[in-house]
């Protein structure tokens, strides 16, 4: 499927910051199931810094914005081409290996609940069975958080977003990452764009990562 982008993000300062530098990453990655045709990120009155691929084979881009900065207005335009890989990522390079993100941060940091919820999920399916556990442990963290906006916010975390039983993407992702952590699979947080059958989206999707040992 060949997929046009267009995204813009405005940013707004009261009072005006003296300058801004941001790390953009705002490419996607070339894997077997996505190739870039073009791209282009641009933002206005900006200077062009460093650009690099990251261990996670990210790319960044570094922009400065000389002051004082009242708004900040990024767009991106380009086309993908995607591949049905049935949500397996191959073909993908990056450096960090898996086990790095077994580390928990603030917002994955699994509880007494989360726990429960991980284990509970894989008490009947054995471990010479990691993508049955996977797909269980999904299945729990969406019966357990109802897709509800507006209840959480950007801080929330895994354990918090549990308690409450409503939360958003992000939720969903963070609690799913720090339920296979506890489980000791590496996962982690991917943030993207959602196809909307043609209309425009308010804002960027999330999901977790995990990685299988196949």
């Amino acid at each position: 499927m060949r997929l046009a982008v267009a995204h813009k993000t405005v940013y707004r300062f009261d009072p005006p910051m003296k300058g801004v530098v941001q790390s953009l990453r705002l490419t996607p990655s070339a894997f077997e199931g996505q190739q870039v045709i073009d791209w282009a990120v641009t933002v206005a009155d900006s200077e062009r810094g460093a650009s690099f691929r990251d261990g996670a084979g990210d790319w960044i881009e570094t922009v400065s914005i000389p002051g004082p900065v009242s708004e900040v207005v990024i767009e991106v335009n380009g086309t993908v081409e995607t591949v049905d890989l049935n949500g397996v990522l191959k073909g993908h390079r990056e450096l960090v290996p898996p086990l790095a993100f077994l580390e928990p941060t603030r917002a994955t940091k699994a509880d007494a609940a989360l726990t429960d919820l991980a284990r509970g999920a894989v008490s009947d399916i054995p471990e010479t069975e990691p993508l049955e556990r996977a797909h269980s442990l999904c299945h729990a963290v969406r019966d357990a958080i109802e897709y509800t906006p507006g209840q959480t916010e950007e801080s929330t975390t895994a354990a918090e977003a549990l308690s409450l039983g409503r939360g958003v993407c992000q939720d969903h992702a963070h609690a799913m990452i720090a339920a296979a952590g506890v489980l000791d699979i590496p996962a982690r947080y991917v943030t993207g764009y959602l196809h909307a059958g043609g209309l425009a989206a308010e804002a960027s999707h999330a999901w977790a990562e995990l990685y299988i040992d196949a």
